[in-house]
């Protein structure tokens, strides 16, 4: 386990999930008394089914959010001191589509080009 999962705001993070879970399967629990009782109906029966699956809910979304932060970063495939690939813009058809497309390669040129710092 990565130290980072117990800094302040991830504990309260998972106190929150933990607290939501709990909460869900209380009222789970409190919509069966309900359709036991005299007065409940089958909405009831619903709910009580519905609170638990809304509390796995948020188990397994924390569970995503956890494993996203542990996923290493994605490489760069491109090797290093190589410059990115040319983008061939075909500028016989529409003027119009030639100029975005050329604009699309400058911005694409500048997002794949050196970093500051590097």
């Amino acid at each position: 386990m990565r130290r980072i999962l117990l800094s302040p705001a991830w504990l309260v993070g998972h106190l929150f999930v933990l607290a939501a879970f709990a909460t869900c399967l209380w009222l789970g629990w409190w919509q069966l008394a309900r359709f036991e009782s005299e007065t409940g109906g089958v909405q009831n029966a619903g709910y009580a089914l519905q609170w638990p699956v809304f509390g796995l809910f948020a188990l397994f979304f924390w569970a995503r959010v956890v494993k996203a932060e542990l996923r290493p970063p994605e490489r760069d495939i491109t090797p290093a001191g190589t410059p990115p690939p040319r983008v061939l813009i075909d500028d016989s058809g529409d003027p119009e589509l030639a100029a975005y497309n050329r604009y699309l390669a400058e911005l694409h040129a500048a997002d794949t080009g050196p970093k500051r710092g590097e």
